[in-house]
């Protein structure tokens, strides 16, 4: 399986979780080190285009792409599990995936996007928990330079 990330190219290699360790997230709260991907390169831009307030202000960007071994443990939320409202209950999202990196029960937790919440969808959030112990199975194959289109802004 292949999983991407759009990061600040700065932060592109870096492999540890130190966002979620510094940050919330919507499925964790600081101190816990995960890293959020996705399963296209599309949904990751989505994913920080809702986040930005002036895209003259973005910083350089990297497309990181992970090599996922076929054999990994995947804990799969889809809409049907989540409360109705999950969009708007962070609080819930976020002791849900603390509760899934605290126990450890696999080193990916798959969840749809607060964006595009199908609960067929094709493109999928997913988080690596750099606790687990096959985390370290998962690799970096490659980290391109990406730029926005600006059309998009």
């Amino acid at each position: 399986m292949i999983l991407w990330r759009l990061s600040g190219e700065i932060h592109a290699r870096a492999f540890d979780g130190g966002y979620g360790q510094l940050y919330d997230g919507r499925w964790n709260t600081a101190g816990h080190p995960v890293t959020y991907c996705a399963t296209s390169p599309s949904l990751c831009v989505l994913e920080k285009l809702v986040h930005v307030e002036d895209p003259d202000l973005l910083p350089a960007l990297a497309m990181v792409r992970y090599d996922i071994p076929d054999d990994l443990a995947i804990e799969t939320l889809t809409p049907g599990d989540l409360p109705e409202a999950w969009r708007r209950q962070e609080s819930w999202t976020q002791r849900r995936g603390d509760q899934w990196s605290r126990e450890m029960t696999a080193p990916l937790l798959c969840v749809p996007s607060a964006i595009v919440p199908l609960a067929d969808a094709p493109d999928m959030n997913m988080l690596i928990n750099h606790r687990h112990p096959d985390a370290t199975r998962i690799s970096i194959r490659a980290v391109e330079p990406f730029v926005l289109d600006v059309r998009l802004f």
